[in-house]
């Protein structure tokens, strides 16, 4: 059972968490951007590459097509309403060409039909515009989660794991050498495990999580 003092604990670590949150890794993947508005391919081509992406954008639906069919995507981005070929059934094509690509329409006219024809034709999520631009990283940072894409720098998850068990271990009044009696870890290896320059194993986190009075999915939640 989590007490109260355990909770509070926790919540005092999550906002230190805001404070300094992990950069997830994202360099690694890349997507596309279909849109005929230029404006709209540029301003979304450099959010993306602002924060990591590989980004490749066209304001042709047809060559956009073409793209998918030669290079390997992770996702792409497609306007729903284009002269030249509509988001639907580009996301068709797309899918046709490579079923590992998630599609994503973008579009100011959603409705129901729509959304079941482009659901139909392979996309996973839509974004409604205008939208903010946190609105859209964070549909694009979900299908990537989804598809096991994005991870954190080890080291900092490491530092940020090392601050909820301090900040529960002080809840709990206790002293690093109480928690090495409780544990079975050393006051030196309890030391480096809080501040992060070494990962904890699945086995000493287990001993740390239960000595503090809580589950270990608990020190884990959100990361």
């Amino acid at each position: 059972m989590v007490t109260t003092d355990v909770k509070e604990t926790l919540k005092t670590a999550d906002r230190t968490q805001k404070r300094k949150a992990i950069k997830p890794i994202r360099n690694h993947i890349k997507i596309l951007v279909i849109d005929d508005d230029e404006d709209v391919c540029k301003t979304v081509k450099a959010l993306l590459e602002r924060n990591g992406f590989q980004v490749q954008a066209t304001c042709s639906p047809l060559e956009g097509v073409e793209l998918a069919s030669q290079e390997s995507f992770h996702i792409a981005l497609i306007d729903l309403k284009m002269e030249e070929l509509d988001g639907v059934e580009v996301t068709a094509r797309i899918a046709e060409a490579d079923p590992y690509v998630a599609c994503m329409i973008m579009t100011a006219y959603p409705d129901f039909d729509t959304a079941t024809a482009a659901m139909r034709a392979g996309c996973r999520d839509y974004v409604t515009k205008p939208f903010k631009q946190e609105e859209l990283l964070a549909a694009v940072d979900r299908a990537c989660q989804a598809m096991g894409l994005i991870y954190m720098v080890e080291s900092e998850l490491n530092e940020l794991i090392g601050q909820r068990i301090r900040q529960a271990r002080l809840g709990k009044s206790m002293t690093l050498r109480q928690l090495s009696q409780l544990t079975q870890l050393t006051t030196s290896q309890l030391s480096q495990v809080e501040l992060g320059k070494n990962a904890a194993s699945v086995w000493a986190l287990a001993r740390i999580s239960t000595a503090l009075g809580y589950q270990i999915s608990k020190l884990l939640n959100g990361l």
